[in-house]
């Protein structure tokens, strides 16, 4: 009886840490969106199972400083 209800209420308390808590202090830690993180936590961690989850928000940190930086088409670099 008892058991249940604090399983429950755990369960309920790590599924909102990992959802919610987590995505938000990142985001503001490594300038990624919550939502951006979750997609990369769940990618990742698909791909490559727990070293994916691992190194999900490195890996996405790093692919948006690869998009950031790359060039626009059409974009002219002074450097040639």
């Amino acid at each position: 009886g008892e058991f249940m209800y604090v399983l429950i209420a755990y369960s309920v308390i790590q599924a909102i840490d990992g959802v919610v808590l987590v995505p938000l202090l990142f985001s503001e830690a490594v300038n990624l969106h919550p939502i951006a993180i979750i997609v990369a936590i769940l990618f990742f961690g698909g791909l490559w199972g727990f070293w994916g989850v691992f190194f999900a928000i490195p890996l996405a940190t790093l692919v948006k400083a690869v998009l950031t930086a790359w060039p626009r088409a059409g974009q002219v670099s002074a450097v040639q």
